[in-house]
This record gives C-alpha cells, structure tokens and sequence, in this order.
C-alpha cells in the first residue's frame, strides 16, 4: 500500500514531510508514434492567445516548490531547458534566475511564436534565450550541460521512455528536472455543475480517445497523474510526486469518465509520494462564459452548439449571473540527476 499524507502549507515542503513507499513497478505496455501524427496543438485551429487566456498560468507556489528542492540539492542556475515550451509561459518564469534558457519545441512557428513573446512583448534580452525547433525526445542540446530541465504540461504528448532517456542525457549530475501537469477543473461546492462537466468531457473524450495513437496514448498518460513516468534509479535520485489539489478524487486527471484507459503505474519503490491540498494559487472562480472559453481550448474544440443543452444545464446548476469555484488538479514530479 502506499502510505498517503495530507501535506499543510504547500512550500517550502521540508524533509520532514518525505514519506517512503513501497510499490513495486508493474510491467508497462509502450505505444511508439508515427512521426506523421501530430497533436491538436498543431491544427490551424488553435489560438495561443486564447491558451493563454483560459489556462492556468504557473502560480508563485510552484516555482517555490521547484526552487526549494534545487536550492536544497546544490542546484545551480546557469542554464535551463524549457521542454515543449509552446508560446515560451514556463520560460518567462525561468529567465529571470538562469543566465540563459533554452526554449525547444518541435511544431511549426511555435519557437517564434516564443521568441516573439519573450523578447518583443515581455522586454527580456534576446542573448538570454537559445530557441529550438526540436521533439523533446531528441534533442540537439549537449549531454550533462542543463542545470534544471522543466516540461510543463507537455511530457503526456511524448514518448515517455525516449524522453526520459534524452532528459537524464541533458542534465548535469545534481541537476533537476521538474515535470509539471495539471487536469481539467474540478468543480467545488456544485456537485451538480460537476456532473454536467464530466458529461462535457465524455463528449470530448469520445472524439479524442479513439482519434489516432497520439492522442490515445496522450489521454493515456495522463489519467493517473504521471504515475506512468518512471524515474531509474541509476539516472535519478530524490523522486518526489507531488499531487496537488485532487480532492481526494483518485480519477482527478482523468479527463473523461467514459474513458479511463491508463497505462501501468511505474512509480518506483524508493520514489517519495505527497498529496497537497488547498494550494490557493490552483483554485478560481469564474462565470459560465469563461468555462465556455476553457473548454474550447481542449482541441479539437467541440462547438458550443453541439452540446448547448449541456451549457443551459451548467448555466442552472451555477445560476444565473453567478460563478462557478473551482480547482485546477496539479501533478508536479522533482528528481536530482544522479552523479
């Protein structure tokens, strides 16, 4: 069993508050790509602005809780990576602390997309920045020259063993990489605008699950919070998966209920397991109209006429001229490369 506590504050989380545990890996059935097939993310469909405007930004508290565990491994601040950086969000928190950071991503305009951002609109010097066209799975980035590796909401999208490889690769002896993925919303308080959201996503997920293997595979990895990662010990040390706003739900990533196929768990014995609750930077408020805004970010967007009777329902389950609270469920993974 694994042992299971309720972590206060969310940072700085001290040594005490580590927990062994003990579970055996399970044996992991490995799905590879067509290099052809590509994520919704790459549809011309798809709008960083409106990304940006509907999906949580990295609050304070993360970056806290990053920093701590690289400050108490001897971490240094020279350079680092953005994994899957998209329009460069992970990589605007990360500017200001490392002398220089690298921003790769492997769809089409997406590096200029972050550069534009990064230097034009948010003023930072463009020798801080090195910007890749590049999957995280094979990167041109030199071996053991990356002080800290970040992929955020991003790891799902890849082959997670030749990602893993590439990353221990890249990163120095006493480094860190730091994984972050956070599931769509779970509703406080309204049991019932919680029912008519899971039948949103059963909508969504039925186009999405059996679209092609990237996306199977994508929802896949998922559903169980990155417990799917595996961390080697002879790569990595002082594994630490940290779940954050769940709830207590056991499916809080999934992202439909209908369609919960997860791959094996590989959370490895020694890897430390934490549940944080109440962390005030992942809850929010808002209106129905946003929450239409939201779900239409999860590409492929389902139109809102196809499913307005279930909008009319969320509208009587919130009610009228009022908002909806809710949490944003946060999976954030830290380990130290090995030396």
């Amino acid at each position: 069993m694994w042992e299971y506590k309720v972590l206060p504050d969310p940072s700085p989380l001290t040594p005490k508050s580590i927990l062994p545990l003990k579970h055996l890996q399970n044996p992991f059935i490995r799905m590879t790509s067509p290099t052809n097939l590509k994520p919704g993310f790459s549809s011309p469909d798809f709008s960083w602005d409106n990304y940006i405007k509907y999906r949580p930004a990295y609050p304070y508290s993360l970056w806290k809780r990053i920093y701590y565990y690289h400050d108490s491994h001897a971490g240094q601040y020279s350079v680092a990576h953005d994994v899957g950086a998209g329009a460069g969000i992970a990589s605007q928190d990360l500017a200001p602390k490392f002398r220089h950071v690298i921003v790769s991503d492997p769809n089409d305009n997406y590096t200029n997309i972050a550069s534009e951002r990064l230097i034009s609109q948010l003023g930072s010097p463009k020798e801080k920045f090195t910007f890749l066209q590049e999957r995280g799975e094979k990167s041109s980035v030199e071996s053991a020259t990356v002080d800290m590796l970040v992929v955020c909401e991003a790891i799902h999208w890849m082959d997670i063993d030749l990602a893993m490889e590439e990353f221990a690769r890249q990163v120095k002896p006493g480094g860190t990489l730091a994984i972050l993925h956070y599931g769509r919303p779970i509703m406080i308080d309204s049991p019932r605008a919680q029912e008519v959201w899971d039948q949103m996503f059963d909508v969504w997920g039925e186009r999405n699950f059996y679209r092609d293997e990237v996306h199977t595979r994508t929802i896949r990895n998922g559903v169980t919070g990155l417990d799917v990662v595996p961390f080697p010990p002879e790569n990595w040390e002082h594994v630490r998966r940290i779940q954050i706003n769940t709830c207590g739900k056991d499916d809080a990533f999934s992202m439909s209920v209908k369609h919960t196929d997860p791959f094996p768990s590989r959370v490895g014995k020694e890897d430390v397991k934490e549940w944080l609750e109440d962390d005030a930077d992942w809850l929010d408020e808002k209106y129905v109209q946003w929450l239409k805004g939201l779900f239409a970010s999860f590409i492929p967007a389902i139109p809102e006429g196809e499913i307005r009777e279930l909008w009319d329902e969320m509208e009587d389950a919130v009610g009228k001229g009022k908002r909806v609270k809710f949490t944003w469920p946060v999976v954030q993974l830290l380990a130290t490369r090995r030396e």
